[in-house]
């Protein structure tokens, strides 16, 4: 069952740490998919910290569409669609 969560994911920028909250519809154990700037991914969740902050993950594939579609999808509306149906609207999107 795939369900829709907020995720905290910590990046490293030049040294400098910096804690981005993401939207993600969960696919799988450990397996997401987010939504963050002009890239929707596919990530796999390897490792988090005690406060259940991503620190360690893998970016499986990514959609790049323009930020203003990106921040206004709905993961809510997507959760009941497979991954491949819900990537192939992704790509129909950029094709338009």
């Amino acid at each position: 069952m795939t369900e829709v969560v907020t995720l905290k994911f910590r990046y490293n920028f030049d040294g400098e740490y910096e804690i981005i909250e993401k939207q993600a519809l969960v696919i799988a154990p450990s397996t997401v998919v987010t939504a963050n700037g002009e890239c929707v991914s596919i990530e796999v969740i390897e490792k988090t910290d005690e406060n259940g902050i991503v620190t360690d993950w893998q970016t499986i594939a990514n959609v790049i569409l323009a930020e203003e579609i990106v921040s206004e999808i709905d993961f809510e509306s997507l959760k009941d669609l497979s991954v491949a149906e819900m990537f192939r609207r992704f790509a129909q999107i950029k094709k338009a």
